[in-house]
């Protein structure tokens, strides 16, 4: 399925347990099962090992560029957190035993905090200028599967592999809003609609939808995925791709809710874990449980998208102009005629952009049985 449009997989050799893509260049750094940091500048005809560190003890749980892409925040399952500088890997700081338990989710929400939660709940907020952390948190019962975070609200939106969803104000010690139990494991969330929407994935294959201040229940689901959903990637604010337990990525519309097509595809009982979009919106990058990291080709989608835009634009001046000269031959025609109509030409109101849908149509593909994999 690669073609001369992406480039091809990247094999790091161990498993790659998480990944992160630069903000501005075409880096990607990954953390790896073994401990190891690795830092490559990934191309269309060659992938460039740039280093690789020997960064933990035990496995690398989770990489994350910070805005500007100078530093990457890494955790393991040592229980440590390690910053380093993106052009050596030499390390910046470091925290050992930053959690009691070990953790695994990481997310930057600004230029000085991280946030990171942990396999017990426990979700801890860090300020690089500090070595404490500045919030803990502690209403969930099971581990922190993945956030979000609204810069705008400065809140932090979490997926609990306890079946609940919260939403935490930064600034504040107590849990904003905590949602009524799902019977289900919360495993990936994002935020869409300019921050109006989160989109959660789940265990059961479900996405569901939430409005944002309203987080007692969902009051929408997309249903169609056979296994988990464990990875949600946003294209655009009305775009996601899926990453599920069954191998496939699939392109998904929100509101109006439709499945677009399959993406790629990792193969029978080769779950996708991981999803990221590169800088310039041209590929996206998937891992699971081989050793590689897959591109896939998404730079027509936005393409097509702005030649679609573009020609509605164009569209629309022509029938502006030509609804204003209508509408000046009728004044015109007003002065000797006073039978004319009165009714003025409408101008055609602004249709919302949609997605390209991709070239393959959606089927809904037969279950599989995925092999059980050993937390790591």
């Amino acid at each position: 399925m690669y073609n001369l449009k992406s480039p091809a997989p990247l094999d790091l050799g161990k498993q790659a347990l998480d990944f992160a893509l630069h903000p501005s260049q075409d880096l990607l750094v990954s953390g790896l099962i073994t401990g190891k940091v690795d830092c490559h500048r990934y191309g269309l005809e060659k992938h460039d090992l740039l280093w690789r560190e020997k960064v933990f003890k035990k496995s690398c749980r989770g990489v994350v560029f910070n805005p500007d892409g100078s530093q990457i925040y890494s955790i393991s399952k040592d229980k440590s957190i390690f910053c380093l500088d993106t052009e050596t890997g030499k390390t910046v700081s470091s925290k050992e035993d930053a959690h009691e338990e070990p953790p695994c989710t990481l997310l930057c929400l600004n230029e000085n905090m991280i946030a990171t939660g942990d396999d017990q709940g426990v979700i801890k907020l860090w300020d690089n200028r500090k070595q404490d952390p500045v919030m803990v948190y502690s209403e969930h019962e099971d581990f922190i599967a993945d956030m979000a975070f609204n810069a705008d609200k400065r809140t932090l939106v979490v997926a609990g592999g306890d079946g609940y969803l919260s939403t935490w104000d930064i600034r504040k010690k107590d849990v904003v809003a905590m949602s009524d139990h799902m019977e289900d494991e919360l495993l990936s969330v994002t935020l869409v609609k300019n921050g109006q929407k989160a989109l959660v994935g789940s265990q059961e294959g479900i996405l569901s939808l939430w409005t944002w201040g309203d987080w007692g229940d969902y009051k929408d689901r997309i249903v169609g995925h056979p296994n988990s959903i464990d990875s949600i990637c946003k294209l655009d604010e009305d775009t996601v791709c899926t990453a599920s337990g069954d191998g496939l990525i699939r392109l998904v519309g929100i509101l109006p809710n439709e499945f677009h097509g399959i993406i790629g595809d990792h193969g029978d009982q080769m779950p996708v874990e991981h999803l990221g979009l590169t800088h310039d919106k041209k590929y996206l990058l998937s891992s699971g449980h081989d050793t590689s990291i897959r591109f896939w080709d998404v730079g027509h989608l936005f393409s097509e998208e702005d030649e679609v835009a573009e020609g509605e634009t164009e569209k629309e001046k022509e029938e502006d102009k030509s609804g204003k000269d209508a509408a000046q031959d009728s004044d015109d025609d007003d002065d000797d005629d006073d039978d004319d109509s009165d009714e003025e030409p409408k101008k055609k109101a602004k249709g919302k952009k949609r997605k390209q849908k991709a070239k393959q149509q959606y089927q809904p593909p037969k279950k599989r049985n995925t092999a059980f994999f050993a937390d790591l």
